[in-house]
Parts: structure tokens; C-alpha cells; sequence
């Protein structure tokens, strides 16, 4: 984050950032009551180092920031990092929503609560490809718990 407002972090230090806009990013990145409860809101400021935020908070206000002026394509690196069940249920809720509008978004990780937001799979290995593929095809070739990463669907119901 950088020395500034909660408010100035999500719109990437715009000064001329439209208030609603920050707002809906902030709502679509499930931080909007994290950021109401906080001592000021989203004037609450922020220092770059020794910021009394939490890994979690800092984490959804940084998701924020990626989905202020609603892109077409998100890129998130390990983004259940620092979060707790809540947070990361948070963050794949914004996954689903931003595939639901027909957005692109790349998820970098390792963590089976981002990896099941995933419906395709590219897995490096030494820097080289591993396996591409369906989500489920490529776990269940390549990972021994991946049941538990992406459990099988729910049998179909006869009557």
C-alpha cells in the first residue's frame, strides 16, 4: 500500500477518483463494511510501512485497487494470502462474480481455496509446463488430495 488514504489506495492515487467508483470496487472486492469498520473509513490513512492494518485487510484493499475502473482482465498472485476463511471466501466470491460478467481472471497459486476458483489449469514445473488442461483433469492426474482441492460434482438425482 502507499502513504495515503484507504479511499486514494483503491483509486491508485487519482485525486480526481470518482468517490462511487471507489465505493464499487471496494464492494465487488468484499472490503466495503472491512473499510466502514475502520477508525475513519475510507479516510482511514495509511502509511506504507507500519501501517496498523492487518495481512487480511491489506490484502482486500489491494483487491480493491485491482478491481477499481471494472478491468477486463484481473490478475491475482496468491490471492487468499493472509486471509482467514471469511477473507478467502471473500476473494473467491469476487472471482466468481468477475467470471459470471464474463471477465478474465488469472490466478497464480497454491492454496486449494483459490485453485477451486479455477476452471482451467496451467502447471509448472522447473519453469516448463507441466500440464494444461481442465481444472479437475489436471488434479486428478497430477495431485494426490485432489478431491479435496476440487471435489468431484455432486451426483445427478433421478426421479
Amino acid at each position: 500500500l502507499f502513504d495515503g488514504t484507504v479511499a486514494d489506495n483503491i483509486a491508485r492515487m487519482q485525486p480526481d477518483a470518482d468517490p462511487k467508483a471507489i465505493i464499487r470496487a471496494a464492494k465487488k472486492a468484499g472490503a466495503h463494511e472491512m473499510i466502514l469498520g475502520l477508525p475513519a473509513g475510507y479516510d482511514t490513512p495509511i502509511r506504507a510501512v507500519q501501517t496498523k492494518l492487518s495481512g487480511g485487510q491489506k490484502q482486500r484493499i489491494g483487491l480493491a485497487r485491482a478491481m477499481f475502473g471494472d478491468p477486463e482482465v484481473l490478475i491475482l498472485d496468491e490471492p487468499n494470502a493472509n486471509l482467514d476463511a471469511k477473507g478467502s471466501d471473500t476473494v473467491n466470491t469476487a472471482i466468481r462474480q468477475m467470471k459470471a460478467d464474463k471477465k478474465i481472471v488469472i490466478v497464480m497459486a497454491h492454496r486449494p481455496s483459490a485453485i477451486k476458483e479455477c476452471d482451467t489449469i496451467l502447471m509448472l514445473k522447473e519453469g516448463r509446463v507441466a500440464d494444461f488442461g481442465p481444472r479437475d483433469e489436471v488434479l486428478r492426474k497430477n495431485v494426490r488430495n485432489h478431491a479435496q482441492i476440487a471435489p468431484a460434482p455432486a451426483p445427478k438425482v433421478v426421479q
